[in-house]
């Protein structure tokens, strides 16, 4: 189920650029206000894959601000060097012409969602978000982008697709939230953060959502891995942040994320691509990594590369 919840200010402030961790403490506190245990054990452990590797089974986007913003950087308010020195993003906001700005949240998992609704509105409207003070304006539940599927099938060839090895496809982008590959390396070196075109760096995302797939079923996926295209786009095209995370000693030290936005077109397993759609696509959903929409700009391409898909299936037969 995917939800967005739409934030207003009626003062003048600042965002954090590094909002991400701020997202995270405020979904965790939702979900404390409804069920503390509930909310202490999916910090603290959530559901283990072999020992080792630890799911949330969430993901969250980044910010949408609904108004204009600018960017302060290395400002400092009043004019006084060293005083109250801010940066982020910046916006305009009163009583009578509040700010609003949005964040959508997904998740498979009908406990976590029914417990993060429960502790919305517990909560009451007054939250925070770092150092801003913002108002809980309106929560809305989403449509699942697989239903979309519904009103494209039909054309260029993907009713056939559909029902070709139950195999489906979407064109889909990163909603401010990029996909993180991280290079699993020997102890001591430094990480190596892999992108579109790197070598294994479709492996390693398909292998990451099979593990997704393994323990949030209890069953291992037998079907085939996803392919994906993924395409070039003007502007940004990789987003980083800085994540602060407590250790066993309890000191917290600084994770560095950095992660692709470029937009997808993902074919294959219809119950694996909803893995993707749900969970988050990559590594570090619950830290802001992973989530993604339906890209509509980007249909005729997507239609093409199904064509080819089905095509080659075709030829294999």
């Amino acid at each position: 189920m995917r939800i967005k919840i739409i934030l207003s200010a009626d003062k003048s402030g600042i965002i954090d650029f590094n909002y991400q961790h701020q997202l995270q403490a405020i979904i965790y506190e939702f979900l404390s206000k409804s069920n503390p245990d509930y909310s202490s054990w999916l910090h603290e452990q959530g559901y283990v894959y072999k020992n080792d590797k630890r799911f949330k089974f969430f993901v969250f986007s980044g910010i949408t601000f609904h108004k204009q913003i600018k960017i302060i950087s290395s400002n400092c308010l009043n004019g006084l060097h060293g005083l109250n020195c801010s940066e982020g993003f910046s916006f305009k906001a009163s009583q009578t012409n509040p700010f609003t700005f949005s964040f959508q949240i997904a998740s498979p998992v009908d406990k976590f969602i029914q417990h993060l609704i429960d502790g919305i509105f517990r909560e009451g409207n007054e939250i925070t978000l770092g150092r801003q003070q913002v108002t809980i304006h309106r929560v809305e539940t989403l449509p699942d982008p697989l239903n979309s599927l519904n009103s494209l099938n039909g054309s260029s060839g993907l009713s056939d697709l559909n029902r070709l090895n139950g195999s489906i496809g979407l064109n889909l982008r990163p909603l401010e939230s990029p996909i993180f590959i991280k290079k699993p390396m020997p102890y001591g070196q430094h990480d190596v953060f892999l992108f579109p075109g790197d070598e294994d760096y479709k492996e390693l995302l398909n292998q990451n959502l099979i593990h997704k797939y393994n323990t949030l079923y209890g069953k291992p996926f037998e079907g085939e891995p996803l392919k994906f295209d993924f395409h070039a786009i003007k502007g940004k095209s990789v987003k980083q942040f800085t994540i602060f995370k407590k250790g066993l000693d309890g000191s917290t030290k600084p994770i560095n994320i950095k992660g692709t936005l470029q937009s997808f077109t993902v074919t294959g397993p219809k119950e694996l691509i909803r893995i993707g759609l749900e969970c988050g696509f990559g590594q570090n959903n619950s830290m802001g990594c992973g989530y993604v929409e339906m890209n509509r700009d980007g249909q005729d391409r997507q239609d093409n590369f199904v064509k080819t898909q089905y095509l080659a299936s075709l030829k294999q037969r």
